[in-house]
């Protein structure tokens, strides 16, 4: 073989191989570096499905999103805004004045940025948790705490118990003063609000659990959320 032919099959070689190692580098750093031990494998944006079930109507789209700090978002349905809370003496959100807002507290709102707490990675696995009662953070904030009997117990409404007459107005139970009926069921005990002698703010009850690892080359992530199955793909 001449020595030209010997360099030309020289070439070739080198660039095939450099090839076939920048094809092989994305597929095995992934795959080699993201092993779900530490938080870092899974900060992220995450876009999926809960299976055979829905958290709000019409739709079973979950995404979570993960910074490096352990803070993060989790979304249920599609994109909805929600307006800012601004009156603490009616209910939130503006609409929902009736005594049977208290059954809604134990729903997920769909487009709610839904903030992740405790953020935590074991055995290889990524969990936190979510509150539904943040929904209403930013109004229990407005409000002004409320003695009871108990000096070291606060509510964000009298604890007199309410009745509602037959034109859908609500009234104190003990001074039969009117009160906004979203109230009345927000404030219905400290269910969704709980207060000091100087503040209010959400309570931390009404939390459910996200529990996930990462599944083939990590790019997907294969758990559960509030005891239904939930597969989401990495974006």
């Amino acid at each position: 073989m001449n020595s030209k032919m010997t360099r030309w099959l020289s070439v070739v070689i080198s660039v095939a191989g450099v090839q076939a190692c920048a094809q092989n580098s994305g597929k095995v750093d992934l795959g080699t570096n993201l092993t779900g031990a530490s938080l870092a494998d899974y900060v992220d944006q995450w876009d999926g499905y809960t299976e055979a079930h829905e958290f709000v109507p019409g739709s079973d789209r979950v995404r979570v999103k993960i910074n490096g700090d352990g803070q993060g978002t989790l979304v249920l349905g599609e994109s909805q805004t929600y307006p800012p809370a601004t009156d603490p003496n009616v209910g939130y959100p503006p609409g929902e004045n009736d005594m049977f807002g208290f059954l809604k507290q134990s729903m997920f709102r769909p487009g709610m940025e839904y903030p992740l707490h405790g953020v935590k990675v074991e055995s290889k696995r990524i969990r936190f948790t979510v509150s539904l009662n943040d929904f209403y953070k930013s109004w229990c904030e407005l409000q002004t705490p409320v003695a009871t009997n108990d000096p070291n117990v606060y509510f964000c409404g009298p604890n007199n118990g309410y009745s509602m007459n037959d034109q859908g107005m609500c009234f104190d139970g003990l001074t039969q003063a009117p009160i906004d009926c979203g109230k009345a069921a927000l404030c219905m005990g400290p269910l969704t609000c709980v207060c000091t002698a100087t503040s209010c703010t959400s309570s931390e009850d009404q939390s459910v659990q996200f529990d996930a690892a990462l599944r083939e080359d990590g790019t997907l992530l294969d758990g559960t959320f509030n005891n239904a199955n939930v597969r989401l793909e990495r974006q």
